[in-house]
């Protein structure tokens, strides 16, 4: 049962581990020379590897240990990368992701299929398995952990004991023997492995000392060592390494994590090379502005002028990567400092969460029944600011960023661009935008209908956007932003737009319209999201069979959204969807229509007028000094009973339209915990649910865009 655990709680992690790893090898494919990438990519497959063999999980864990194998090779410099590479790690990644979500392997490959792979991914990158050294007067030492050590510090794993509630540090340790050392029986090479058991290190070598071979004394040593260590070792635990050279030789331990803190406030978010050789002594601040506007890197130029030593450029292009690399690293820790919890036990959370506004509601209808007792009034008042704040957090805990849904569209577009024989790139803002995780699933579905479309409709083949004056890479671009109580998600293509005579002749051919109906491009554009419809002349993989808008529609209503389309021919074409930031509460302004009452979300209530009654017959009102149409609630959803000689009319804003909704009497602001309507009134028109009224009673959610529409 226990093993049953950690094997489940390793496949949440691996998932995440997984997606990182897509976004990863996406990334290396604009810039395949980053040694921080190559790594990054490494240490997931590492992690997954371990972790798969903690619980249990062998054969991922197999599978996974030979495309570590590759990863290795390439990260050490071994083998080049290529296109291939990416390719077939994105294969493996996908493989992974099968036998996670069947841990039997009854409808994941054969391990056939999986050595066949693995063969022809050898092959495809030339790998052969060697070992070799990471670059030139550089060597990387590894990282003092044993394979066992490493998976228990995997996420299906324990802290060990020895790092429990400390932090990774990155330090530079600079270790320069006297010359003497070896006269005193000491081997400083030693010294130095030993250092290295202690974390992930890299050490550089300084041999600018040694003289002339014509003049070199054999018994004294001239070598130095730069050390860039990677540990959870303490500063005692480090100069304990050295305790019995302390008086032969110069010791030196930086942290670099005020570098680090440094380069989190510079604006380029690195330090540059310039800096830390003025940081060392190496050079003075007003030489090297000398050198400034060059077009050599400033290395190059500080070695060819004999300032500087090539050690010193390559000790601080080592720093300047380690501080890139604990920077990185800090992130992920604020980003990992968190707990996961089960989306079951959110949504029973917000349930409660509702139950207690509703109670609330109650505890305020009674306290006014009761103004005499200051006392109840008082806890009443307390208990109203408490449950808001809980409403506010456990809201705040349902909320997800955009970001992880957008990341895998890249993978998408991807693969779709080249299976089509056309160059799209994807290019994403406002990832941080947060929406209730229950309206982040149901959003998938319809942005990937969207995203296909675009590759397969809208951007051009390369040689029809060179023919147009575009360049031949193609773009569709993901963008988020709040809007109020809502999130716009804008996705559009800067291809071929949308053809309204196709649009016109294919409604006509299906009886969508009359042959000589006149329809606005606004009106025209909607008949795309009927069932069964597209303009596609021929059915493929990829579109053709009309489904794909008809689902963007249908979700988008049935999260509260709604979808709407601009478009230029040969230009653009532009999708945005108006989606609500949560399913569960939201804050609506109720209102009483006969005996009936009703809750207008805020979010489209634009203001509040008088009126009177013999004007509603109208049906226009003046407000800011713009007509706007009147819906008259009592005829709308056929309320019975006497009208009051005042109407009041709230000012609603839906679709980018505003009408006046006249109801008897407004009541003021209330929190609502959405409830949905039974089978019997889902299609009645104008509602989207329900809520409790204070008093127990039932109040209906009006839907703003089904009263106009």
């Amino acid at each position: 049962m226990k093993q049953d655990r950690f094997a489940e709680s390793f496949r949440e992690e691996a998932a995440d581990l997984l997606g990182n790893l897509e976004s990863l090898l996406l990334e290396l494919e604009k810039i395949p020379g980053d040694a921080e990438l190559l790594s990054a990519v490494f240490r997931v497959m590492h992690t997954v590897k371990g972790s798969a063999g903690m619980v249990g999980l062998d054969r991922i864990s197999r599978f996974a240990h030979e495309v570590e194998s590759i990863l290795s090779a390439l990260r050490d410099g071994k083998i080049p990368y290529s296109p291939a590479i990416a390719d077939n790690t994105l294969l493996a990644r996908d493989y992974i992701t099968d036998m996670l979500g069947d841990a039997d392997g009854a409808e994941t490959a054969s391990d056939g299929e999986l050595e066949s792979f693995l063969a022809a991914f050898r092959i495809a990158v030339g790998f052969a398995d060697s070992r070799g050294t990471a670059g030139a007067g550089i060597v990387v030492v590894g990282t003092g952990e044993t394979e066992s050590t490493a998976m228990e510090s995997s996420p299906a794993g324990a802290a060990t004991a020895s790092r429990e509630g400390k932090n990774r540090r990155s330090l530079h340790v600079t270790f320069k023997p006297h010359a003497d050392t070896f006269r005193r029986g000491t081997n400083p090479l030693a010294l130095v492995s030993e250092l290295c058991t202690l974390g992930e290190a890299v050490c550089i070598p300084n041999a600018d000392a040694v003289p002339p071979l014509s003049a070199l004394d054999a018994e004294s040593c001239f070598v130095g060592w730069d050390v860039f260590l990677r540990t959870y070792a303490s500063d005692n635990e480090i100069r304990d390494v050295f305790i019995f050279v302390e008086d032969m030789c110069d010791l030196l331990i930086e942290d670099l994590g005020d570098a680090v803190t440094d380069a989190e406030h510079d604006a380029s978010g690195a330090k540059r090379l310039g800096e830390i050789l003025v940081e060392r002594g190496k050079i003075q601040k007003e030489a090297l502005a000398r050198f400034h506007g060059s077009q050599k890197r400033i290395g190059e130029i500080l070695v060819e002028e004999k300032i500087i030593s090539e050690t010193d450029v390559k000790v601080a292009l080592e720093e300047q990567r380690q501080i890139q690399v604990a920077k990185r690293e800090k992130r992920n820790d604020v980003d990992m400092a968190s707990v996961r919890v089960r989306s079951e036990k959110l949504d029973q959370l917000m349930a409660l969460v509702g139950e207690l506004v509703t109670v609330q509601a109650r505890v305020f209808e009674t306290a006014r029944r009761y103004p005499q007792d200051a006392d109840f009034l008082s806890v009443a008042e307390q208990f109203g600011r408490l449950t808001d704040e809980l409403r506010a957090n456990a809201m705040s805990v349902r909320m997800v960023s955009v970001g992880a849904t957008f990341s895998g569209f890249k993978r998408i577009v991807r693969d779709l661009s080249n299976e089509l024989g056309k160059k799209i790139e994807l290019v994403t803002s406002g990832e941080d935008t947060e929406l209730d995780k229950t309206v982040i699933e149901r959003l998938h579905d319809p942005l990937v209908h969207i995203v296909r479309n675009s590759i397969d409709h809208g951007i051009e083949q390369p040689d029809a956007r060179v023919a147009r004056g575009k360049g031949e890479i193609g773009r569709i671009s993901l963008r988020a932003e709040q809007a109020g109580s809502s999130v716009l998600i804008v996705i559009e293509d800067d291809g071929n737009g949308l053809d309204y005579g196709a649009i016109r002749k294919k409604a006509v051919s299906k009886g969508l319209i009359a042959a000589d109906a006149e329809l606005s491009e606004k009106e025209m554009l909607r008949l795309i999201f009927f069932p069964g419809f597209s303009t596609s002349e021929k059915v493929t993989a990829v579109s053709g069979r009309g489904v794909g808008m008809d689902v963007v529609n249908r979700q988008m209503e049935a999260i509260g959204g709604t979808v709407s389309v601009e478009t230029e021919s040969g230009r653009f074409t532009r999708f945005i969807l108006r989606i609500p930031l949560t399913l569960a509460i939201i804050d609506g302004l109720l209102a009483r229509v006969g005996d009936e009452h009703y809750v207008v979300p805020l979010s489209v209530v634009r203001g509040c007028e008088e009126i009177e009654r013999k004007r509603v017959n109208e049906s226009i009102m003046v407000y800011h000094g713009k007509q706007l149409p009147l819906v008259d609630s009592r005829a709308f959803f056929g309320v019975p009973g006497e009208r009051p000689a005042i109407d009041h009319v709230i000012v609603i804003e839906a679709s980018g339209l505003q009408y006046g909704l006249v109801v008897d009497k407004i009541l003021g602001g209330m929190q609502a915990v959405i409830k949905p309507l039974g089978k019997a009134f889902r299609n009645v028109q104008g509602l989207s649910g329900a809520t409790i009224r204070g008093d127990g009673s039932i109040a209906l959610i009006i839907d703003a865009e089904k009263v106009l529409s």
